[in-house]
């Protein structure tokens, strides 16, 4: 489920026209990545990482059921206070929606948390912003 995550999120139009980039073999890619962010580079905000924070799987009679319902960090980061608030809501946005990716059924999903914080000054001049979302995603295999 989490590479199939990270290529939804990678492929809406809606989250990578909010994305900066990062270098990606010659070529770029948005910067979303799970638990690091690759780059303090400028071209890289707004940027994103992912972070799993509980996945639980449900389970009847017969064992496992087949359906996880993982709460997932967006942690959005940006230059500016609204990069990373339209950031972090066009992943909302795109999670709300079902979608099949690969082999997995993403269903509607929601959101747990959702809290700003301060500006934080990383030296060198680079001062970024951060809003963090907990979305609670529950996921089957087609």
């Amino acid at each position: 489920m989490q590479a199939e995550l990270i290529s939804r999120l990678r492929a809406s139009p809606g989250v990578t026209a909010r994305t900066g980039v990062v270098p990606n073999g010659g070529a770029t890619r948005p910067a979303i990545d799970w638990i690091e962010r690759k780059s303090d580079d400028r071209t890289a905000f707004p940027a994103m990482t992912l972070q799993t924070i509980s996945a639980p799987r449900g389970y009847d009679q017969d064992g496992a059921d087949g359906l996880q319902i993982r709460r997932i960090r967006f942690e959005s980061y940006g230059l500016t206070y609204e990069g990373a608030r339209l950031l972090a809501d066009a992943a909302i946005a795109e999670m709300e929606a079902t979608a099949v990716i690969g082999g997995v059924r993403f269903h509607r999903s929601k959101v747990m948390f959702d809290r700003d914080f301060p500006p934080e000054d990383l030296g060198g001049g680079l001062k970024i912003f951060r809003t963090l979302v907990d979305i609670s995603i529950p996921s089957t295999r087609t």
